[in-house]
């Protein structure tokens, strides 16, 4: 019925497709683009913190660089820079050396001081010998490099903020001031925004480009080509077009989408059109021929693809859910569109391909290869040892969260976090609190500061002993607890593992202080490694459904089970094996990957096992239909993989690591898949089918 009504209403659907590109285009020249941090980060904060010290969510760092150590008017010139800064509607409060303040303990009576006082030479020249001395937060000790921790006002609107961050990068204090940083979660965003949509269409341009030009070598027909790439390109808009819709914008994200739709449209309509045997009687009559010898395993592979992205939903980071949700739909409607196209490529001749000799004859050479391999017991044994390797990553390999995990460390704004990190101990803001009571003394509290700088922290600000006197001067510049001591840190992009282990420390050190911790920064340690299982859980889900779906469609028969699993999950095991000799580890901007290259890659196994299937209940004796699924299906896999190489291999150069991320694993693990699905497959199902 499906079929009928596909090829009865086929250019009413192509209209209906057409439209909602129409529409689609429309909304994505509106598109807001939502980022992964930010949201991720909200929500943790709303579900865990009410206690809020300083507003980290607000913060900016403005580093500046001197040509030169600086002077006395260097220093005035500073001064002017910090008044002038403060004084904007950009910023609520502002932090740097023209306004720290230091301790001095002249016997019993502490004495509250400016860190840098530039009433006079005489006072700025003593200013600097405490500077050269003394660790500070907000200027390093060659006087070249100074820190301006700006906390930005809330009530700024999206478009002020961005005019904001982007006049930090103009600063100019006087002529000795040269290179300039900026960090914090509003800058990355303001970076993230231009990068993702200048990548958007730079890498699904390339993408299409390169794709037409094989697409064109495997079929020579420049029409059903054409129509292809439209085909894929519609399916991209229209998908993210329906984010717009319901989710009112994109998820940074799903940068990823275009590349899976491109390799699932690409991949069905190879598969379609892929060695077209039978005779014509009629138009219709071949198309139907079609749908149930290839269509069926075509549909299959696109729901089980949906179904491994809709296992996304049983995590709680809402960018990843609507991720799965769209993806799933972009690529059911991938294989509406697919349908449609290839219906009326029939109809209108433009079906028929003629791959050039030298395709055909590669192709043929990889499957003979393949076929020599599985009586080479080396090949046997050089896999088993690669298996070890993996079945090794998988309970060895650490689940670790960095600040830049998103980030390539060759961008601008890595280099610019690194600097940061350098000379200023980091920008991740951490807030230890402990509960006031008599147990808790001074000397406690003393030390407990000392153990945090040892272990490598930055405390900008505490209301504890002395300092309290420090943190009492500074009129409106931190909310106060009655019921708390605080310390609010900052340290380097270290990883949640180290982060958390010093939290631990600290605890065992003072077993009689009750801590407590808040800010986004000690909220992305401590959920980000929690929540990045639950999406490695999400693979094992997906893996699981698969095996059950095949369970279920064979009539229960276990050795289905099975089938499903092995050529599937071993090559995701071999990947991770090769990543891990390479320093790879699970983090939230990675964990969700494997799922979607086991979507991708289960597709092959499934036209695999649809084509072996076909051939029996024809009546095919088992080792012939074996021979002919290799054969037959064996050349539309190789050809779907050259698809998979060439439309990710653009991603590999993204500035975004999951994003090149992806386009590394799911290349390795589809080259992987190859030999499984065509070697080892066939001797899985030679061995456990009647």
């Amino acid at each position: 019925m499906l079929f009928q009504f596909i090829w009865k209403f086929k250019y009413y659907l192509g209209v209906f497709c057409l439209v909602l590109f129409g529409l689609s285009l429309y909304q994505l020249f509106n598109a807001n683009i939502y980022f992964d941090s930010e949201r991720i980060i909200n929500e943790l904060e709303a579900n865990n913190f009410d206690l809020k010290i300083v507003d980290d969510n607000n913060l900016i760092f403005l580093g500046v660089t001197f040509d030169d150590s600086l002077t006395y008017q260097d220093f005035k010139d500073i001064n002017n820079f910090h008044t002038e800064l403060k004084k904007t509607v950009y910023v609520n409060r502002l932090f740097s050396v023209i306004n720290d303040k230091k301790i001095i303990n002249m016997g019993l009576f502490p004495m509250v001081k400016k860190t840098m006082n530039l009433t006079s030479e005489e006072s700025y020249q003593k200013s600097l010998q405490y500077i050269y001395n003394e660790p500070n937060n907000f200027i390093t000790s060659d006087t070249r490099n100074l820190l301006f921790l700006i906390e930005a006002s809330p009530s700024l609107s999206n478009q002020e903020t961005k005019d904001f961050i982007s006049s930090l990068y103009t600063t100019k204090i006087n002529d000795k001031s040269g290179a300039v940083s900026v960090a914090g979660r509003a800058p990355s965003e303001l970076y993230f925004e231009k990068k993702v949509i200048s990548e958007f269409i730079i890498i699904t341009l390339i993408s299409s480009i390169l794709c037409f030009l094989f697409l064109f070598l495997i079929t020579q027909n420049i029409r059903l080509v054409l129509l292809t790439v439209f085909s894929v390109i519609a399916s991209i808009v229209v998908t993210l077009g329906i984010s717009q819709v319901i989710f009112g914008g994109i998820e940074l994200v799903m940068i990823i989408t275009p590349a899976i739709l491109f390799i699932v449209c690409i991949s069905d309509i190879m598969h379609l059109t892929n060695k077209q045997k039978g005779k014509e009687v009629n138009k219709w009559s071949f198309f139907n021929l079609r749908m149930n010898m290839v269509g069926k395993a075509v549909i299959l592979t696109s729901l089980t693809t949906a179904m491994s992205f809709l296992t996304f939903l049983v995590n709680d980071i809402l960018p990843i859910v609507r991720f799965g949700i769209i993806t799933s739909i972009g690529v059911v409607f991938t294989l509406f569109i697919a349908l449609v196209v290839y219906a009326i490529s029939i109809d209108r001749n433009m079906h028929k391909t003629t791959p050039i000799p030298l395709l055909k004859k590669l192709t043929d050479g990889i499957l003979s290869w393949f076929d020599s391999l599985k009586n080479k017991v080396s090949f046997h044994l050089v896999t088993l040892v690669f298996i070890g390797f993996g079945v090794f990553a998988v309970f060895n390999v650490n689940i670790d969260n960095y600040l830049t995990d998103e980030i390539n460390k060759k961008s601008d704004m890595y280099k610019q976090t690194a600097y940061f990190d350098q000379f200023f101990g980091g920008i991740k803001p951490i807030t230890v609190m402990i509960e006031k009571s008599e147990s808790v003394t001074t000397d406690d509290l003393s030390k407990v500061k000392d153990l945090l700088l040892k272990q490598g922290f930055v405390v900008d600000f505490t209301n504890t002993t002395f300092d309290g006197m420090v943190a009492k001067s500074m009129t409106n510049m931190l909310n106060q607890s009655d019921d708390k001591h605080f310390y609010v840190c900052r340290s380097g992009d270290e990883g949640s593992l180290a982060t958390l282990e010093k939290m631990k420390s600290l605890e065992a050190a003072f077993p009689q202080i009750k801590f407590s911790y808040s800010g986004a920064g000690y909220l992305f340690d401590l959920l980000g490694n929690d929540l990045t299982k639950r999406l490695i859980y999400g693979l094992f889900i997906a893996i699981f459904s698969i095996g059950i779906v095949f369970f279920v469609m064979n009539k229960f028969d276990i050795n289905y089970f099975i089938i499903a699993l092995i050529p599937n999950l071993v090559p995701i095991v071999l990947c991770l094996g090769v990543l891990y000799q390479f320093g790879f580890y699970f983090s939230l901007s990675n964990a969700f990957i494997f799922t979607i290259v086991f979507g991708l890659i289960v597709d092959d196994s499934i036209h695999v096992i649809s084509s072996y299937t076909n051939h029996r209940k024809r009546g095919v004796e088992k080792n012939e239909a074996l021979h002919l699924t290799v054969n037959n299906t064996g050349s539309a896999i190789i050809k779907t993989t050259f698809v998979v190489l060439i439309c990710l291999l653009p991603l590999a150069f993204s500035e975004f690591k999951s994003v090149s991320q992806l386009s590394v694993i799911t290349i390795v693990s589809a080259t992987i898949a190859i030999f499984f699905d065509l070697i080892y497959l066939p001797m899985i199902i030679k061995r456990l089918t009647k």
